[in-house]
């Protein structure tokens, strides 16, 4: 049994009878199974045969999710021309999680990723190595690239596809036509300080998104039929996807999550704004006084709301910060009454429409309150930026989180 991180495997192997012992494995292949004891025998013999023909030092590792049907039992008991490592692995079941485990064993300078249904034809891993040996950062096996073949896919599993990549096309290079792929290959000096969660189905994007690939080169497939099993993307990984989606989308774009987070709060702070003013009002307070109490009260809950959640990594001393948050939401007030007071005088044909007037000063007043909120009532000190950037003892702050991460991070 070896231990790594809260994962605890069985290991076996056998040795490469076609490269000598001091030769470097140039390609490490990671396959996510579970029940495929049918289609593994043949996916190995293809494997090999891809790669011996091309002369690519090759190791894979099976990474099985305890399978009932034998799948390990079936790996070890096949005998290739290429190393083949079965891990059983104990840690949470899945594919991001099981290719995660796998990207830890791996010792190619290329690690590529497929499933084992046959569905990724390896009779591409030439092609793909031969891209990554021209200087591609990452390459996929692509479905939709010119010379590439969904034939098989129906009309719902085409719109599931274009649905997805549509999502996430802001996260990924332009020109990239299959992010979904799950038949990648990427450098292994990439993972090193890429902060990789291993969540849902779609490792690839994660990689893609994370390892800040410049490069993406896509070789045409044709995607292959099931020869056995049933698919395993289902209602929940499809829920999953999204909420992984959001997390990516949080990683690339700190400041659209900090700014989500600035608008909940400030919804909130409207409803304490309104709360405070009906009961006020209705204790026979005088209405500017009224006013200045709620929205001093509104304020109040923003400001805290915001120090816990929507800047809670940029604390500083609270009386410091507070005045410089009552000076940002001041500037955003003017702007707001200022461009709606503007509209309002310039378009007299439009003052019905004065509502409209009165949302487009919002929405400018809230861009600048956020602005400012983040760059001088919570602004990152320069040290916290550097330690963000570099972590602790310089080497990163992605190294660090992989340490703590245990399992979670490759």
């Amino acid at each position: 049994m070896k231990t790594t991180g809260t994962s605890c495997v069985a290991v076996a192997g056998r040795t490469a009878s076609h490269r000598s012992a001091t030769r470097p494995v140039q390609l490490s292949v990671i396959i996510p199974t579970y029940n495929e004891a049918q289609t593994l025998p043949l996916l190995l013999q293809r494997i090999e045969a891809a790669v011996v023909g091309k002369d690519i030092p090759t190791e894979i590792w099976v990474m099985d999710d305890r399978s009932p049907d034998g799948t390990a039992d079936v790996a070890r008991r096949r005998a290739t021309g290429v190393s083949v490592r079965v891990v059983e692995r104990e840690g949470p079941r899945g594919l991001a999680p099981a290719v995660a485990e796998g990207l830890r064993y791996a010792t190619g300078e290329y690690v590529l990723v497929m499933d084992a249904d046959l569905q990724h034809p390896p009779e591409a891993i030439p092609a793909l190595i031969r891209a990554m040996d021209e200087g591609a950062d990452f390459v996929i096996g692509s479905r939709y690239a010119e010379g590439g073949s969904t034939r098989r896919f129906g009309f719902l599993r085409k719109l599931n596809s274009w649905g997805a990549t549509f999502l996430a096309r802001p996260l990924i290079p332009p020109g990239v036509h299959d992010p979904m792929s799950g038949f990648f290959c990427l450098r292994r000096s990439s993972l090193e300080k890429a902060d990789i969660r291993a969540v849902g189905f779609k490792i690839g994007l994660e990689l893609l998104v994370k390892t800040k690939a410049l490069r993406v080169v896509e070789v045409p497939i044709t995607f292959g039929a099931r020869h056995a099993g049933v698919s395993k993307l289902g209602v929940r990984e499809q829920f999953r996807y999204l909420r992984h989606l959001l997390g990516l989308y949080a990683w690339r774009f700190p400041a659209l999550k900090q700014f989500t987070r600035f608008c909940a709060v400030g919804a909130c702070g409207m409803m304490l704004d309104l709360g405070l003013m009906a009961a006020l009002m209705s204790g026979g307070a005088h209405f500017g006084a009224a006013r200045a109490w709620s929205v001093l009260g509104a304020m109040t809950l923003n400001f805290v709301l915001n120090r816990r959640y929507t800047f809670p990594d940029r604390r500083g001393p609270v009386g410091t910060q507070f005045l410089r948050f009552t000076g940002a939401c001041a500037t955003g007030l003017v702007v707001n009454w200022g461009l709606s007071s503007a509209l309002y005088a310039t378009l007299p044909g439009w003052r019905p429409l004065y509502p409209l007037m009165c949302a487009a000063g919002i929405v400018a007043g809230t861009f600048m309150n956020f602005f400012f909120s983040r760059s001088y009532a919570f602004a990152a000190a320069p040290s916290d930026s550097k330690r963000a950037q570099h972590g602790p003892d310089g080497a990163g702050v992605e190294s660090d989180q992989r340490k703590r991460q245990g399992d979670q991070f490759v």
